[in-house]
């Protein structure tokens, strides 16, 4: 694939992940600190599509880009969100690299909990010092298996649609 054409997709699926990233700000959320992840089914692709490098760079910006665009940059917000996503891109790496039965499904899961353990174990650390936040991992954990899920299903169903326009581009 060329270059202008491959930098051209993934700026296209950043773009996409910042504009989810926000727009999940404005969707009521029945538990405080839950959100569904939506951008993450573009970190995703990126990760699968065109590798580890390029996924972190995807991850990072929708982070980054996405508090300024809310004002939540420099945050408490933006820490938790930038760390869980960074052990988040870690985690889905290693998964689909060294676990190659694991589905986007699988990754998108592992990834998911990754985040969400990531966020728990730092607001513990932080805001408490203690293991009080701790008590929150047990149903964090489970709402993230179906936010992963339902992210999963969403990026391959993605996939399926683009693999072969993005290898003939």
């Amino acid at each position: 694939m060329q270059l202008q054409n491959r930098t051209a997709y993934i700026s296209l699926f950043t773009a996409a992940a910042i504009s989810l990233f926000v727009i999940e700000t404005f969707i009521p959320r029945p538990v405080p600190g839950i959100r569904l992840g939506l951008a993450n089914i573009f970190i995703l692709l990126v990760l699968v599509l065109f590798g580890f490098k390029e996924a972190m760079m995807v991850g990072m910006f929708k982070v980054i880009a996405g508090n300024l665009l809310i004002g939540r940059l420099l945050t408490p917000s933006f820490i938790f969100s930038i760390s869980g996503t960074i052990m988040s891109v870690v985690v889905m790496y290693l998964a689909e690299k060294y676990g190659k039965k694991i589905s986007f499904v699988g990754i998108s899961i592992l990834g998911a909990e990754a985040h969400t353990t990531t966020q728990v174990l730092l607001a513990s650390r932080l805001f408490l010092g203690n293991s009080s936040f701790l008590y929150l991992l047990s149903p964090f954990v489970i709402l993230s298996l179906i936010t992963g899920s339902i992210t999963g299903v969403t990026a391959y169903w993605l996939y399926l649609m683009v693999e072969r326009r993005i290898n003939f581009a």
